[in-house]
C-alpha cells in the first residue's frame, strides 16, 4: 500500500472513531433540549468548515449547481438523523442507539426495490434478514411485546427514535450518492448544512443564554470535532480509499461508540447486545461487499426518483 493510501485510510479510521463520540458527548450536555443542541452543533461545525475551506482556497469553488431539491432534502435528512439519534440516546443507552442508527443499510435495501422496481439479490435479502434479527435481539423480543423495559416507559420511544435515525441515515446515503456526480462530499456538507441550520432555527428559542454558556465547551466539541474535523478527515480520505473499504472502516463508528460508552459511563454491554451488534454490522458488511455495478443500479437514486441525473458522471467527485 502506497503512503498516500495509508494516510487516506488513517483519515477515514480517525473520522469513524470521532463520529462514534457524538452520542457520548451529547450526554455531557446539561439543561438543554435536543433541538438547540443539534442547531449549535451544526452552527459551530459550519463555521469551522467555512474557515477550513477559506484557508485552503476551496470556498470559492463552492456554488449551487444542479439537483438543488436533492441538496434541500440532504439538509433535512441531516437534521432528522441527529434529532432522532440524540433523542434515542436520551431514553436508551448509547450502545443500543448507535446500533439502531446503523440499521441504515436495512432501509436502503428495503426501500430500493420499491422505488426502483428491481429484484433484490440473494445477498441483499440475507442482509435484510440478518439486520432485522440483530435489531430484535438488541431491543429484546420481550420489550417489543410489552412496549417497555426496566429502563421505563420511554424505552420504546427511544427505540423508535433510534430506528428513525437509521431511516434518515439511509436517506442521506441514497441522496448523497445521487448528488456525487454534481457535488463533492465537502460541497454537499457545506451547502446542505446551511439548509439544516435553516430547518433548526425554530429550536434556538428553547435554549437560554445561561444554558448555552454552560454547555459551550461540549457544543464546540460536537460542532468542531465531529461535524467539521470528522467530516473533513472522512471526505478528504475517501478520495484515495475504495468505496468498499471505506464502508467497512466506517463500522468502527458503532464499535468505538459502544467501547467508549462502556469505559466512560459503564453502559451495560450484555451478551445479546454483542450478538445483535455482530449481526447488524455483518449485514452492513454484506451490503458494502455488493458488486459496484449492483450498488450503482440497485440501491441508489435514479432519474425517476428525484429528477434528471447522469449517474454515469465523473467518478472523481466522491459522494
Amino acid at each position: 500500500m502506497e503512503p498516500q493510501q495509508i494516510k487516506a485510510n488513517a483519515k477515514v479510521i480517525a473520522a469513524s472513531v470521532i463520529f462514534g463520540f457524538a452520542g457520548i458527548f451529547f450526554l455531557f450536555v446539561k439543561d438543554m433540549a435536543t433541538g438547540p443542541v443539534v442547531f449549535y452543533q451544526f452552527l459551530f461545525g459550519f463555521l469551522a468548515l467555512a474557515v477550513y475551506l477559506a484557508v485552503t482556497g476551496k470556498i470559492s469553488g463552492i456554488r449551487l449547481k444542479g439537483k438543488r431539491k436533492a441538496l434541500l432534502l440532504l439538509g433535512i435528512w441531516q437534521a432528522g438523523v441527529m434529532l432522532s439519534y440524540y433523542t434515542a440516546v436520551s431514553f436508551i443507552n448509547v450502545s443500543i442507539s448507535v446500533l439502531l442508527l446503523y440499521t441504515a443499510p436495512f432501509y436502503v435495501l428495503l426501500i430500493a426495490p420499491i422505488l426502483l422496481k428491481e429484484k433484490p439479490s440473494k445477498k441483499s435479502l440475507a442482509a435484510l434478514i440478518i439486520s432485522l434479527v440483530g435489531v430484535v435481539i438488541v431491543v429484546g423480543p420481550e420489550n417489543l411485546v410489552s412496549g417497555s423495559s426496566d429502563g421505563g416507559s420511554g424505552y420504546m420511544l427511544g427505540v423508535l427514535m433510534g430506528l428513525f435515525s437509521g431511516f434518515f441515515y439511509a436517506c442521506i446515503i441514497m441522496t448523497s450518492r445521487y448528488l456525487r456526480d454534481e457535488y463533492s462530499g465537502l460541497e454537499q456538507l457545506f451547502i446542505s448544512t446551511c439548509v439544516t441550520l435553516a430547518v433548526l432555527i425554530p429550536f434556538v428559542r428553547q435554549a437560554s443564554a445561561t444554558s448555552l454558556i454552560q454547555n459551550l465547551p461540549v457544543l464546540l466539541f460536537l460542532g468542531v470535532m465531529i461535524t467539521s474535523v470528522g467530516s473533513i478527515l472522512y471526505f478528504t480520505g475517501l478520495v484515495h480509499v475504495k468505496a468498499q473499504n471505506a464502508s467497512i472502516i466506517s463500522l468502527l463508528e458503532p464499535v468505538s461508540a459502544i467501547f467508549f460508552a462502556y469505559i466512560l459511563f459503564k453502559d451495560p454491554v450484555s451478551t445479546k447486545t454483542i450478538l445483535g451488534c455482530i449481526l447488524i454490522l455483518l449485514s452492513s458488511l454484506l451490503v458494502s461487499l455488493e458488486d459496484e455495478k449492483e450498488i450503482e443500479s440497485g440501491i441508489f437514486f435514479k432519474e425517476k426518483i428525484i429528477g434528471k441525473s447522469d449517474l454515469a458522471g465523473s467518478r472523481d467527485k466522491i459522494k
